[in-house]
């Protein structure tokens, strides 16, 4: 399996809202999981200790070098290393995952953990000020990954997925946009081009911020464009992982264009996604195509997810992240503390709205 270059045409994002007496159903629009904003407020939720700089959950069971001989598929890995490491001697990239067998065994430092015989996903995440990730919403991720029905050249189905806690901290210039705007630090594509240590080698980013925007509008809590994600996170777990599992979504090509993405038109009965917005802040998976929808968007993203450029020198990830990444032990949250309110969300609706955080 190699990646094909999938570029969005339009991208989906959602809008922290509270929908007018003019109009109960704004097009495109979804509530927070149809779920009371009461029932949500008696919910105990954790805030999350400040997370390793890598937390990844699969080590590679090959360690081999390159060494001297032939190289006949041109991966980095000559032939008598593949054949030890067990990958095949004439496909650059064995398992599929649009690494090159070579660097998954050899440039740790650029793929911590990686397996050339075993899907691998890399993401960074960086946050501006006090926005962070919690170990438990980044276990809900690797798992939601760890149970794709995705084959593997192991024998084992699944992805792994190594998510790159990385800056935090950082400076915003207000609300922080899914598309270029003029000035600094106002949109993905600033911290992208300034704070994504990663870049170049394949890793999808994702921003967390306290103010996000999509296409100009201040009132959404994320967006996802191909390979980067703006996002706004919430108290509760599941909610985090939910919507960053949603705009990751729309990062891979997984596009609002498509039949029942950004929509309501089916019960997750019919179209079982969390691309599906009554499927989003409920559930984590993508559909395996059984359903009503018949869209395997699980085979898409094994398959024909958009793939971040990958250039052949290696990234900005330190060595002292690596090492973190190699003693990282995941650990239960900390004591809990109330959730804040939750928005109710939606996507390009026409009616008016008051932000709620």
């Amino acid at each position: 399996m190699a990646f094909l270059v999938v570029a969005a045409a339009s991208s989906g994002a959602l809008v922290a809202t509270v929908d007018s007496d003019e109009d109960d159903t704004p097009a495109g629009g979804a509530t927070l999981g149809d779920t009371p904003l009461s029932a949500l407020s008696e919910t105990v939720a954790t805030d999350g200790q400040r997370v390793p700089k890598l937390v990844s959950d699969h080590v590679s069971p090959v360690a081999v070098r390159t060494g001297n001989g032939s190289d006949d598929d041109s991966d980095g890995l000559n032939d008598t290393a593949e054949r030890i490491a067990g990958t095949d001697p004439q496909d650059a990239d064995t398992d599929g995952d649009g690494i090159p067998d070579g660097p998954e065994v050899d440039a740790t430092e650029r793929y911590p953990k990686a397996d050339p015989l075993h899907h691998d996903i890399y993401v960074e995440v960086d946050a501006t000020g006090d926005e962070q990730l919690n170990l438990s919403v980044i276990v809900r991720i690797q798992q939601a990954f760890a149970d794709a029905p995705v084959d593997n050249p192991d024998g084992e189905q699944g992805i792994d997925v190594h998510v790159l806690v990385d800056d935090h901290g950082l400076v915003g210039n207000g609300t922080i946009y899914s598309r270029n705007r003029p000035g600094t630090r106002n949109d993905i594509y600033d911290y992208r081009d300034s704070t994504f240590d990663a870049r170049e080698s394949g890793y999808y980013y994702v921003l967390l911020t306290d103010d996000a925007a999509y296409d100009g509008d201040p009132r959404y809590v994320g967006g996802g464009r191909p390979g980067v994600v703006v996002m706004e996170t919430f108290d509760r777990p599941l909610l985090t992982a939910s919507l960053f599992m949603h705009e990751l979504g729309h990062a891979f090509g997984l596009d609002a264009s498509t039949d029942g993405i950004d929509e309501k038109r089916y019960s997750t009965a019919q179209y079982d996604s969390v691309m599906n917005y009554r499927g989003l802040y409920n559930q984590l998976s993508y559909s395996n195509g059984t359903d009503l929808v018949g869209r395997d968007e699980w085979a898409f993203v094994a398959n024909e997810r958009h793939q971040p450029a990958a250039s052949s020198h290696r990234s900005n990830v330190s060595a002292a992240a690596v090492r973190l990444a190699r003693q990282t032990v995941l650990s239960p949250d900390p004591a809990p503390r109330r959730v804040r309110r939750l928005p109710r969300a939606c996507c390009k609706c026409r009616t008016r709205h008051v932000r709620r955080r």
